[in-house]
């Protein structure tokens, strides 16, 4: 019999890939990271500065998530994109498995347990795309289980955080979220020491500082050392570039895929407001915090499907379920309790990949030819165009994957490395702003791929450039003369 641990990893490993193509589809970023992986599998260091653009070429870049990405394009060898979608899924299971499997070991509680961390999933699916930060996910789990048993005293090796902060650092910019957990946690230290002297551990309070001291070292150790740090900061920083992203804006909780945040939020109020206990302050601090992150950008919002049930489970206790609900509770300990193995997630994980490949089902999980120029890009091999060219932002990313080196794109999606002077001007070149031509002529543009619907195309054959392909969802237009 599977235990509710099995079906909570078997229900995430499944929805994962009935999402797949949307996960593959939802932006231009993968593709990129993609070519990055390949470029560094190739031999190569990880570039420090931008080889796929033209425009940008040699501009600092800062390869914060080289792992991520080498591991990413592994299973694209293996599987083309069905590899990409189970590594997708084995990382999300993971990640809430671990969550409920903690919240059990901390309430001695399963069906509250479960409730809460499916919830917790359903938010943090507003953001499941195939992107490296699904590793900062799990990462962010196992950080927020080692930490709080650190915070509770428990013999936890100090080297267990430096070591993963390593990784992480590698993996992805997301790292920074495991400095806010230990800060959080050793800011609630601080505050039981002001102001509940009698029950602070002294010991625990130089463990945390030392972690923090240890991590923070620990963040120098990548390709580019202090740049990691500085292309995050310089890119949260830049009001414009965060704008115009429509994942790092504030969630519309008027809308109605946002309705399941908004109902996390309506718990979470009366939940604290109906507890007699009071919620330990690092706790406090964690859910405080990363609720004012999610409200202040969506793309937050994957942390607070974690930590938001992490923390609320620590106000469930079998003093505070009803009878019935202990009756189950009771029923299914004893049930549970003569179960043992991972014959149920193996089980899942070799289902799912017979589905993805001896299946009809494997052909949906692949670059969708109505988001990426996939057919024109084939046309493009066959026929390729010197000079320079315009693409799109999100479509960047897959022709860097399918033609470079011979071809280096206009732009990609790392804004990081383009900057808000340079994407002012592609946006002044889409939206036909004021001097849009000028642009195509300072970057020396003589070539265009771009979508079939866009206002551009029609702009660029009344100026005289011709069609040579069409589909039906690309154009290539050349400029006259050429």
């Amino acid at each position: 019999m599977p235990r509710l641990r099995d079906i909570l990893f078997l229900s995430i490993f499944f929805a994962v890939l009935l999402l797949g193509p949307r996960m593959l589809n939802t932006d231009g970023d993968l593709p990129h990271h993609l070519v990055v992986g390949k470029y560094i599998l190739q031999g190569n260091l990880p570039p420090f500065n931008d080889i796929f653009s033209f425009t940008r070429n040699g501009f600092p870049f800062a390869p914060h998530k080289w792992l991520a990405e080498v591991i990413f394009y592994l299973a694209y060898l293996i599987f083309d994109e069905r590899g990409i979608v189970i590594l997708s899924a084995l990382l999300l299971a993971f990640t809430f498995t671990l969550i409920y499997s903690d919240g059990i070991e901390r309430t001695k509680t399963r069906l509250l347990v479960f409730f809460l961390v499916a919830w917790g999933a359903a938010l943090s699916s507003l953001h499941w795309i195939s992107r490296p930060h699904l590793f900062t996910m799990l990462f962010f789990a196992i950080w927020l289980v080692l930490n709080e048993k650190l915070a509770n005293g428990r013999k936890v090796p100090i080297w267990y955080f430096p070591g993963l902060m390593l990784l992480w650092n590698n993996i992805h910019g997301e790292f920074i979220s495991g400095f806010l957990i230990t800060g959080a946690t050793l800011a609630g230290w601080i505050w039981e020491f002001i102001f509940n002297r009698s029950i602070v551990d002294p010991k625990v309070g130089k463990r945390l500082t030392v972690v923090f001291v240890l991590i923070t070292l620990v963040t120098l150790v990548n390709p580019v050392s202090f740049r990691a740090i500085s292309t995050l900061t310089n890119w949260i920083g830049n009001d414009y570039l965060m704008s115009h992203t429509n994942e790092t804006v504030s969630p519309n909780l008027g809308d109605p895929k946002f309705l399941v945040l908004l109902l996390f939020f309506v718990f979470i109020i009366i939940s604290l407001a109906v507890k007699r206990e009071r919620l330990p302050p690092r706790m406090a601090f964690i859910l405080a915090g990363f609720s004012a992150m999610t409200l202040l950008s969506a793309r937050n919002i994957h942390f607070l499907g974690i930590a938001g049930p992490f923390v609320m489970v620590s106000i469930i206790s079998k003093n505070s379920v009803i009878s019935p609900i202990i009756r189950f509770e009771n029923l299914l300990n004893n049930i549970e309790s003569q179960l043992k193995g991972v014959i149920w997630p193996t089980i899942t994980v070799l289902v799912g990949i017979i589905l993805l490949t001896a299946t009809p089902m494997g052909k949906i999980e692949r670059f969708s030819p109505s988001y990426f120029p996939i057919q024109a890009t084939e046309w493009l091999k066959a026929n390729p165009h010197a000079g320079n060219m315009f693409n799109p932002f999100d479509w960047g990313g897959y022709l860097s994957l399918k033609l470079w080196p011979d071809k280096l794109v206009f732009i990609d999606s790392q804004g990081d490395v383009y900057g808000e002077t340079f994407v002012r001007e592609y946006e002044q070149v889409i939206s036909l702003e004021n001097g849009w031509m000028g642009i195509l002529t300072k970057y020396k543009v003589n070539w265009a791929i771009i979508p079939k619907n866009w206002i551009l195309k029609t702009a660029l054959s009344d100026m005289g450039w011709h069609s040579v392909y069409s589909d039906n969802t690309a154009v290539i237009l050349v400029r006259g003369g050429e």
